[in-house]
């Protein structure tokens, strides 16, 4: 009966439930440099006008979580796809708004700062250096339970008055020139420049498919 689970897929507990997106880290080589791009979301869109962000979005019917992040790093960057040299799946970030997102690192070839003016303000490029030498501010959140008027208190212990547990949540800022780079896009960054200081060689691979100041 128990057998075959020896060999089962190993899975998210609720993963079903999350909505999926992917977002892809753009590198992009000059000279000796290696540079990260960012996007500034357009003004006019209704979700985080103005903020800085990396190319990325929802995932669309049975594409790959890869695909994805190459998809919407094309209609962002108006560059075709094999301009996208995808160097390797990073880790994926789950939310605490039920978001599954998937991280990808690429390089980009023959990129002349286009953007979609649709969905995108402006890019800039930050020196991969500046994050591999300079740790983020953290600011520290408290996520509070909030529960529905039909909760069933009176099969709880301890009913209203049950002693809920308050998480805790880190908040990354990383302050270049004018740009302020927070939030989930500076969370990602940190999680890139952790796997690039424990795990990569220094230069840029082949495809392949600390400690901090907390403020309260």
């Amino acid at each position: 009966m128990f057998e075959e689970l020896k060999e089962r897929h190993v899975s998210s507990i609720g993963e079903e439930l999350y909505r999926k997106y992917s977002v892809m880290v753009p590198l992009l080589k000059r000279g000796d440099m290696v540079y990260v791009l960012f996007e500034r979301r357009s003004d006019k869109l209704k979700r985080q006008p103005g903020e800085i962000c990396f190319p990325g979005g929802a995932r669309e019917g049975d594409e790959s979580s890869r695909e994805n992040a190459v998809r919407e790093t094309s209609e962002e960057l108006c560059i075709s796809r094999d301009q996208i040299r995808v160097i390797a799946h990073m880790d994926t970030l789950f939310t605490v708004y039920s978001n599954q997102v998937s991280v990808y690192m690429c390089e980009l070839t023959g990129y002349e700062m286009t953007f979609s003016k649709d969905e995108v303000a402006e890019v800039f490029l930050v020196p991969l250096q500046y994050f591999l030498e300079n740790k983020p501010e953290v600011y520290q959140t408290t996520l509070i339970q909030k529960t529905p008027d039909d909760f069933p208190y009176d099969s709880v212990p301890g009913g209203r008055e049950y002693n809920w547990r308050h998480g805790k949540r880190n908040v990354y800022f990383y302050f270049y020139m004018q740009y302020t780079i927070w939030g989930m896009t500076a969370y990602i960054m940190h999680s890139v420049v952790s796997i690039l200081k424990n795990e990569a060689s220094g230069s840029l691979p082949q495809e392949e498919d600390d400690d901090e100041r907390v403020r309260t």
